[in-house]
């Protein structure tokens, strides 16, 4: 009785294990095999077919599962990875949080006033032609300094504009070198009594950007001979709309001025150069105002070497006003025109030149 019985329990496991239906994978496989995820080397140990359209066996057509059989279906026939094509979210996360770091966007100046020039007075004249990140002067050659721009079409404008362009004195010498007595006014003068000029020479550099530099030296007027611009407000190409409102000129005698206090005189103007050690212009035009915000108008110097100098200098220099609780940051600009001959409306950034006929500036 008890062997008929084994017997007939054994008879119904063969005959099950002979009618057994295949199925994908058994777990004793799975437990071996580390890798289910993979649907290549999963396939080939699971002896699986392919579903329709060529994707293994169960994969779906559509979603994330059907992405990864497909890329599994492409390294098993050709034996290469397949590109993704997924955006680098990584990398254009960085571009917008360092929207200065460009290739190609580092210029050099040379022939700079080694005991006048400072960062902020590049910036000064730099920032008329692209946004300007940062600034370097370099100790072992006097005179020269690095300037990286926002782009390569930045540092085209500055050279094309301001390669070999002489500038004047942009202000008193440091008090650290008037010593032993020494006269300022004859360093200041050449040979024939003339003020002395120096011509800035540009060039591009080789350098994608400009590293930062932790420990700058200090300048004759004691400021530190690296700066970082990438947040000043003073760049004028920030966005769309106010790069659209500059006016690329190359340096002239007369210069734009505009965001001064709107009750300012041309006296008032004029003490402001006088301020700052450089030589005043000869002229003043003050257009009629379009609103009590601020004012603007024109500057005639005598020649374009001391409206450069102006620029470097008083660019963005403070005018206090009654009764506000901020200083007007006055902004400057070459403008257009030729001469203080008011012609047809000189807008905000000196683009054009005014006709004196009462309507201001367009």
């Amino acid at each position: 009785m008890g062997k008929t019985y084994l017997v007939r329990i054994f008879g119904r496991i063969y005959f099950r294990f002979q009618n057994r239906e295949t199925v994908p994978c058994s777990n004793e496989i799975q437990s071996r095999y580390p890798y289910p995820s993979d649907p290549h080397r999963y396939e080939d140990i699971c002896n699986t077919g392919t579903g329709p359209g060529g994707y293994p066996h169960d994969a779906p057509p559509f979603g994330p599962g059907a992405v990864a059989a497909a890329a599994a279906d492409v390294f098993r026939k050709s034996g290469t990875a397949p590109q993704s094509t997924a955006p680098d979210f990584r990398t254009a996360t960085e571009a917008r949080a360092l929207p200065f770091q460009q290739p190609g966007a580092v210029l050099m100046v040379y022939g700079l006033d080694p005991l006048r020039t400072n960062a902020d007075k590049l910036f000064n004249l730099m920032c008329l032609y692209g946004n300007v990140a940062r600034i370097k002067f370099l100790k072992s050659k006097e005179g020269t300094a690095m300037v990286q721009m926002g782009d390569s079409v930045a540092v085209e404008r500055c050279v094309q504009n301001l390669n070999n362009v002489t500038v004047g004195l942009t202000g008193a010498a440091p008090l650290v070198n008037r010593q032993n007595g020494s006269n300022q006014d004859q360093m200041d003068t050449d040979g024939d009594g003339r003020m002395k000029e120096h011509k800035l020479q540009l060039a591009f550099s080789k350098q994608p950007y400009l590293s930062e530099v932790t420990n700058p030296y200090p300048l004759p007027d004691k400021s530190p001979s690296y700066k970082e611009y990438l947040n000043n407000k003073n760049n004028r190409f920030m966005n769309p709309a106010m790069a659209s409102k500059n006016r690329i000129q190359p340096p002239s005698k007369i210069l734009h001025f505009f965001n001064t206090p709107p009750q300012v005189t041309e006296a008032e103007l004029i003490q402001v150069f006088k301020d700052y050690d450089v030589v005043p212009p000869k002229a003043v035009k003050l257009f009629p105002m379009k609103s009590e915000r601020s004012s603007s108008g024109l500057l005639e110097f005598e020649t374009t070497t001391e409206a450069v100098a102006a620029v470097m200098a008083c660019n963005h220099a403070a005018i206090e006003s009654p009764g506000t609780k901020f200083p007007f940051i006055m902004k400057l600009c070459f403008s257009s025109s030729r001469s203080m001959t008011i012609k047809n409306g000189d807008n905000a950034n000196g683009s054009t030149t005014a006709k004196d006929d009462g309507k201001g500036p367009n």
